[in-house]
């Protein structure tokens, strides 16, 4: 009897311990910043909702979980995404040791990332500038004050056993960007002429935090840990619950990758880890009366893991809302090799991280000057510079965007490289080639010959991701390139057929001209008709 009271008493404490430990959270939250947290699925709606209509070209034609077919016309999948990227700075957040990729195991760990009594840590300046940099990008307000948190909780790889983030104040609040997905895979709110639709996402903050290491399984199945990764910058990216359905995750999820890559500010690389996704997901009937609770998918590493993830979460959440069951909040875990996800961990009990502020790091002051000088030096986003090529060089949206989607240095050529052929067939009275086969040539053939002929390598300094464009010799530059165009829309038009010095265009055929750009990528620095000449 005695144990049995002793019994009731241990289970009584602790579900009052729990519901206290919930309500403190909950105050907690209430008391962060506007748009610190982002709005749950039962509270943020859509102004308009979207059919998840055929499968995503994310995921296979199989399906490997085991519950029955669910009415996509009377559920609406909810979905917002959390992204973890690392910043491509040279060296950690708090210390000076390298950030690189495939070194030996715990080659590149300084005291403080190992949490080495009396190490203290020093913010990295390069780092905050490229998350100040993502944040103006996305439309965020930058604050010029923000300041550290520890996030308490154990884990083997990290060895601080608290993570240093930003949980109070992040170095952004706000922000949203466009995502586009195919109409024939699911539809969306707003639309491009080639048949696309547009969805706008909103973020609800980025902040900086230090990343942890990695745990790895030896072949007699001991656990061991890397701390090569321990420190380095992650900058976390939340948005709201805006998506709806897999297509429209996988999608966003390769927007932010092409943004990052775009401003310079990380490699975004999801097979290497430096890019890794969580999905909440929810449903809801789409008129609002029945709404389910949401569960968070950590770590997927792939475009196709997210819209798989999401689309086995629809699959197993409408199953469980329409026996009548309910959906437990849970954090779970993807296996790509069966397709479905599993159980982690309930949310039921709420885990208290005790964030308290970081003693050892003072605030982040960025001075207005230098606010501005980094808000200047972002350039042109993807979806400024497509809708700009389809306005001005009258270039259909979906080249548009093939050409703003592979990175400033590719706009900055095609631009060149138009308004070198323009001038030249002005000078010589010959039609310029149009700006839809200026960009094709340089999307297709250029970049094409750049690979081949090795001339740039697929990272470019600080890790950015590169460009296939980047370091272009002289002998290949815009002003030639656009000559050479320029020549073959002569030839072209005027049907020369010799290969001379006349201003028409020295008979320059398509087919000539791929040899002849091969030759002035590899270095060959003479006037166009002559190695024309020399090669046919």
């Amino acid at each position: 009897m005695a144990r049995s009271c002793r019994e009731a008493s241990g289970m009584l404490r602790r579900a009052l311990a729990s519901r206290s430990s919930e309500a403190a959270i909950i105050s907690t939250r209430v008391s962060l910043p506007r748009g610190s947290i982002p709005p749950s699925p039962a509270s943020s709606s859509s102004s308009s909702s979207s059919r998840e209509g055929r499968r995503p070209r994310f995921f296979s034609t199989t399906t490997t979980c085991a519950e029955r077919p669910v009415d996509d016309d009377e559920w609406e999948t909810v979905v917002g995404l959390e992204l973890h990227v690392q910043i491509g700075a040279k060296t950690k957040l708090f210390s000076g040791a390298e950030r690189l990729y495939g070194a030996e195991a715990n080659a590149n760990v300084a005291p403080f990332d190992a949490a080495l009594p009396g190490s203290l840590p020093a913010v990295n300046a390069r780092a905050v500038e490229l998350a100040a940099r993502l944040g103006f990008a996305l439309g965020a307000h930058v604050q010029s004050r923000s300041s550290f948190d520890r996030k308490h909780y154990r884990y083997p790889d990290l060895p601080h056993g608290y993570q240093i983030t930003q949980q109070r104040s992040p170095i952004a609040l706000g922000g949203s960007l466009d995502v586009f997905v195919d109409e024939k895979a699911v539809g969306g709110v707003g639309g491009a002429d080639d048949g696309s639709k547009r969805r706008t996402l909103r973020v609800e903050r980025l902040q900086l935090e230090m990343d942890t290491g990695k745990s790895l399984k030896a072949s007699d199945g001991a656990t061991t840990v890397d701390l090569n990764r321990a420190g380095s910058t992650l900058v976390e990216i939340v948005t709201a619950p805006d998506l709806r359905g897999a297509e429209e995750a996988a999608s966003a999820a390769e927007t932010f990758q092409k943004i990052v890559r775009f401003l310079g500010v990380g490699d975004a690389n999801m097979e290497e880890g430096s890019m890794r996704v969580d999905v909440n997901v929810s449903h809801q009937t789409r008129d609002g009366a029945v709404v389910g609770e949401r569960c968070e998918v950590k770590n997927l590493n792939s475009f196709r893991s997210i819209a798989r993830a999401v689309a086995h979460e629809r699959t197993r959440q409408i199953a469980l809302l329409e026996r009548g069951t309910g959906v437990r909040r849970q954090t779970r875990s993807f296996d790509p090799a069966t397709g479905a996800t599993r159980n982690l961990r309930d949310k039921e009990a709420l885990l208290d991280y005790m964030f308290a502020p970081e003693p050892d790091l003072p605030p982040v002051v960025i001075e207005p000057a230098a606010l501005r000088a980094i808000k200047a030096a972002v350039p042109e986003l993807p979806s400024e510079a497509d809708a700009r090529l389809t306005r001005t060089r009258g270039l259909a949206p979906k080249l548009a965007r093939a050409i703003a989607s592979r990175g400033p240095r590719t706009v900055a050529c095609f631009d060149a490289c138009a308004d070198a052929a323009d001038a030249w067939a002005k000078r010589n009275g010959t039609d310029a080639p149009a700006a839809a086969d200026v960009a094709n040539w340089v999307t297709g053939v250029l970049v094409g010959a750049v690979k081949r002929a090795g001339v740039t390598t697929r990272k470019g300094k600080g890790g950015s991701g590169g460009e296939p464009l980047r370091g272009l010799p002289e002998s290949a530059g815009a002003a030639r390139v656009g000559e050479l165009l320029a020549r073959v829309a002569a030839s072209k038009s005027k049907g020369d057929s010799s290969i001379g010095t006349s201003p028409v265009g020295a008979g320059i055929t398509a087919r000539m001209a791929k040899s002849v750009l091969a030759a002035m990528v590899s270095g060959d620095s003479r006037p166009i008709p002559e190695i024309a000449t020399e090669l046919f």
